[in-house]
């Protein structure tokens, strides 16, 4: 419902007297007792229109509060009406939308002065205004966090939009948007919501930046009835099972709702139950989208949930992602300067303010910004207030490296040159497709399902998530995850179920990659579930084929029986990509790559003795490849640590001892030799 205070100027029903005598209050008295009889007739049609409720809750010095409550389809001005109906002789000077919480305080004034008797009990219930997690114990920590606010499109015009987008360095995304909003040829009603919003950012202040202007800007256009906002945070898996989690959609009808998708850390997409949070926001997406604004909001690093789980929820709707801007040095420091003209430090140089941002770059990102903010201003608490911590510089920790581009990374893996030139291949016909809509011609689709086959320790999962993320930076995929699943996630336990589930994988793979893994075993055991898995996943091919990419993988042999079971989806699948066994010289780079990663180093003896290992190793039967490798690293670091601890027991140890993995650390790791009939080959590069 909508919420709205009335102020109304009530001199005329002469209700407050100067009489200061038994019979002046006795008279005060009875006359204000009217505002409960009032309060009654409002009620009654309350009870019969069962669309807007209106109470008098405060009359003091000749005004009246009066606050209203009304569902979203109603017009404002039938609430007008009703109190101009009942009560004639008042003059409304003002009103505006009130928070959930205002109105409830109003609520509680009226039952203090004794004018709601009749209905006080169950109004609340009937109004569906709890909207707070249910208490929890001191050591439990609540499900979700909820706060509210108000906004409204008072004094903002088409300019002092686009001024303030210049303010915030608002990026292209949030530009195109808005000029969507503003479009002349959009009616100026309110019918539902066309799309819903996914803002993206480094920093939850410059989220708060973009939604302090798009809001309003729908407001203008008469895309938002309402201007209250509902911000939940802090969500956890148990949010969903709140029965006053619902009450926060159905309040906000009319209004939006920000999800914040932050809060308790989840390793995986079902680690946490967030999946199934997931699902219950995406089923309230689909329950109260066309009348309520949905606005997901993720924070770079702060992220629960999974990009499965995202998926999930986005899945239900049409959803436009805006993100945050960048810009040059002027405008980084102009946004810096806003910042800080609203601090109490007003005696900064521009100096003090861009110090803090990142040395050497062209272009600065809204996160750059408020990372130097935050700094500038924690300064200033040393400058101007703990004047004892002036002097104290506080040494900078470096947790993380930073990491390459996906492409990058992908072209740096040892060998794959099949795999490479198809990424070339398909970035190369999306750039084409961009060039060929910006000219004005049609657009051509293609399909690019693919099959991956190789053994095990391939590389198959690495090179698909790889995938999915150069995807999504091209913008050939939308959201850019990958779903990954094997037969025990895609086959049900009885008749019907198996197509639900194939199903519901592809809605969750939305925008992105649907990994399917050792996808023979859906037929290997003949079995009517997996053929209906097969059947179904073929037919979903086709429905999401311009949303979705299914990688099938497996051990080669075998997927070519899995091939042969269905035509139909032989003749889907666009690239096959074969991952053949790493040479013992591809083996010793992806060992070297390895010990770059985690800073350790070898010596030229010992990477002899690493080649030699790993030439034994390509003899046997399913040694592992990639997988091999990882372990031979893991067993060696493990020997490594327990000589040093040994040899300096009651030494120091130096950064390059224990950073240096020599030949003795080395050893053969679980295989048995079992030579085989197929050649080997030494060369450094890798066939296709």
């Amino acid at each position: 419902m909508i919420l709205y205070k009335y102020t109304a100027d009530c001199s005329k029903l002469n209700l407050e007297q100067e009489d200061s005598t038994k019979e002046g209050y006795e008279r005060l008295y009875s006359r204000r007792s009217d505002a409960a009889e009032w309060n009654s007739k409002f009620y009654t049609a309350y009870r019969t229109e069962k669309k807007f409720f209106i109470m008098i809750s405060d009359i003091l010095n000749g005004q009246m509060t009066i606050v209203a409550a009304l569902e979203m389809e109603v017009v404002p001005r039938v609430c007008v009406d009703c109190i101009q109906k009942i009560l004639p002789e008042i003059e409304l000077l003002a009103y505006e939308e009130i928070t959930n919480d205002a109105f409830c305080k109003e609520l509680v004034r009226a039952e203090r002065n004794n004018w709601t008797e009749c209905y006080s009990g169950s109004l609340k219930e009937k109004l569906k205004l709890a909207i707070e997690p249910e208490h929890h114990s001191f050591f439990e920590p609540v499900a979700y966090q909820v706060s509210e606010r108000i906004y409204t499109a008072q004094n903002m015009t088409r300019q002092k939009q686009a001024e303030q987008m210049q303010e915030i360095m608002a990026s292209e995304s949030f530009y195109d948007e808005m000029e969507r909003i503003y479009a002349p040829e959009n009616e100026k009603r309110f019918v539902g919501h066309p799309v819903h919003y996914l803002i993206t950012a480094g920093d939850k202040a410059a989220a708060d930046d973009m939604i302090d202007l798009l809001i309003p800007a729908l407001l203008e256009n008469q895309r938002l009835l309402s201007g209250r906002v509902y911000d939940v945070q802090k969500m956890t898996y148990k949010a969903e099972r709140e029965d006053n989690f619902d009450n926060i959609f159905s309040s906000a009808r009319g209004g939006t709702v920000i999800l914040n998708l932050e809060g308790e850390k989840s390793t995986g997409m079902y680690a946490t139950g967030n999946y199934d949070l997931a699902k219950t926001l995406g089923k309230k997406l689909n329950e109260y989208g066309n009348s309520t604004l949905f606005i997901f909001v993720d924070i770079s690093g702060s992220r629960s949930v999974s990009d499965e789980t995202i998926a999930e929820i986005l899945s239900n709707a049409d959803l436009i992602q805006i993100q945050e801007g960048q810009g040059d040095l002027e405008r980084a420091t102009g946004y810096l300067k806003r910042l800080a003209d609203k601090t109490e430090y007003h005696d900064y140089t521009i100096e003090e303010l861009t110090r803090y941002l990142p040395k050497e770059k062209k272009l600065y990102s809204v996160s750059d910004i408020f990372s130097a903010y935050n700094r500038w201003y924690g300064s200033g608490l040393k400058t101007h207030i703990y004047k004892a911590y002036k002097q104290k510089d506080l040494v900078k920790i470096q947790l993380k490296k930073k990491t390459d581009k996906p492409y990058v990374e992908l072209q740096k893996m040892v060998g794959l040159s099949d795999v490479k030139k198809v990424t070339d291949e398909i970035l190369a016909a999306a750039k084409m497709q961009k060039m060929r809509k910006q000219m004005g011609l049609p657009g051509v689709q293609s399909s690019m399902h693919m099959l991956f086959s190789g053994n095990p320790g391939t590389a198959k999962t690495t090179v698909a998530r790889l995938l999915s993320q150069v995807l999504k930076e091209e913008e050939v995929l939308k959201y850019g995850h990958i779903v990954e699943c094997g037969r025990q996630d895609l086959v049900g336990k009885y008749v019907g179920w198996t197509a639900q589930i194939v199903e519901s994988k592809f809605q969750a793979a939305r925008g992105g990659i649907l990994f399917i893994d050792e996808a023979y075993s859906l037929v290997e055991d003949n079995r009517t579930y997996g053929a209906e898995a097969i059947n179904t996943i073929v037919q979903e091919m086709e429905n999401y084929r311009d949303e979705v990419i299914v990688i099938f993988a497996g051990y080669p042999e075998k997927m070519k029986e899995f091939l042969e079971q269905n035509e139909g989806l032989a003749s889907r699948i666009a690239f096959h990509l074969n991952f053949p066994d790493y040479s013992p010289v591809e083996l010793t780079q992806i060992l070297d790559l390895m010990l770059e990663k985690s800073e350790y180093r070898m010596d030229e003896r010992t990477r002899e003795k690493c080649f030699s290992i790993c030439a034994d190793a390509c003899r046997e039967e399913n040694y592992g490849n990639g997988r091999f490798v990882r372990n031979l690293l893991d067993h060696a670091i493990m020997r490594q640590a327990d000589r040093l601890i040994r040899e300096h027991q009651n030494g120091t140890l130096g950064k390059e001892e224990a950073c240096l993995l020599t030949a003795d650390d080395f050893e053969m790791i679980g295989l048995k030799k079992k030579p085989q009939s197929r050649q080997i080959g030494f060369c450094a590069g890798r066939t296709a």
